[in-house]
């Protein structure tokens, strides 16, 4: 069988590949991390980069590190697919003052830069102007700004940029979105659709879906309720998993499609259990 085949689970008929957050996995090294993710039947591994110290840390990865985990995940049969960026939330565009703008450009650039060595296509943005600091008038303006100079640089380096839509108060719907890309103008930067934070921030997740579905690089699966957006179980959550499946399917959605969760108790598996979940919705 191959992809689209109508005799594969949906999940598997909408979507090119399918990815799973480095945060859902468990394991003690990247050997133990990619085997499970490729055991488990998963494409490719979303790299996190958040405003954690040791998540900051690798974009400062030597030459030698950077190439052995990309061995390490091709030995694996597995991929770094996107670096996903949220230490923006720490680290906004959008602040006032000038040095935390400043820390933001080198993020970006250092994440670029690994994406890059390590081969991944895509650097994942938090569509946050401000997350929690001092705002102003100017914020949207000055994220939109500091997006333009990392699209400059992602396009020399062949890497798309896609912003995520969140939780808080900036981009959180599809119209959201589609207004912030018509402002930043690189034809290269997309939207990276969490299906999840449509649900969290209560609105109706279809409709949201299929409008930034044409402007979408990626979409990730999470489920949640209102004003909880992280760390609810697939099925306990509000998300209509199977009228999103039918909305990929109708819009012909040529994407890819990632998992993502929060392995907190170090579950060996957690990562095949959600595929598996995912592999028993069928198509309304």
């Amino acid at each position: 069988m191959t992809w689209g085949d109508s005799r594969l689970p949906a999940i598997r008929r909408v979507s090119s590949a399918i990815g799973v957050y480095e945060k859902a996995l468990s394991g003690t090294t990247w050997s133990e991390r990619f085997r499970q993710a490729t055991n488990a039947g998963y494409d490719f591994v979303e790299l996190s980069v958040d405003s954690s110290p040791s998540k900051l840390e690798r974009l400062s990865w030597s030459e030698g590190e950077r190439t052995e985990l990309r061995q390490c995940a091709a030995d694996a049969g597995s991929r770094i697919g996107t670096i996903v960026l949220s230490a923006h939330r720490d680290f906004p565009w959008g602040s006032p003052e000038a040095s935390i703008r400043r820390r933001a450009d080198d993020i970006a650039r250092g994440a670029l830069g690994l994406a890059r060595d390590l081969g991944a296509e895509c650097v994942q943005i938090a569509g946050y102007f401000v997350f929690d600091g001092p705002r102003d008038d100017n914020v949207r303006g000055r994220f939109t700004d500091g997006m333009r100079a990392a699209a400059s640089i992602a396009d020399e380096l062949g890497i798309t940029l896609a912003i995520e839509n969140v939780d808080g108060q900036d981009v959180l719907s599809a119209a959201d979105g589609i207004a912030l890309l018509a402002d930043i103008d690189k034809p290269d930067v997309k939207l990276y659709i969490d299906v999840g934070n449509y649900a969290g921030n209560s609105l109706d997740v279809v409709e949201e879906l299929t409008v930034a579905l044409p402007y979408a690089y990626a979409v990730q699966f999470k489920d949640a309720r209102p004003g909880a957006f992280r760390r609810v179980s697939f099925g306990d959550g509000v998300v209509p998993w199977r009228e999103v499946l039918a909305a990929l399917e109708a819009c012909e959605f040529r994407g890819s499609v990632s998992i993502e969760m929060w392995n907190d108790d170090e579950d060996p598996t957690m990562a095949a259990d959600a595929l598996r979940w995912f592999e028993g919705v069928t198509l309304p």
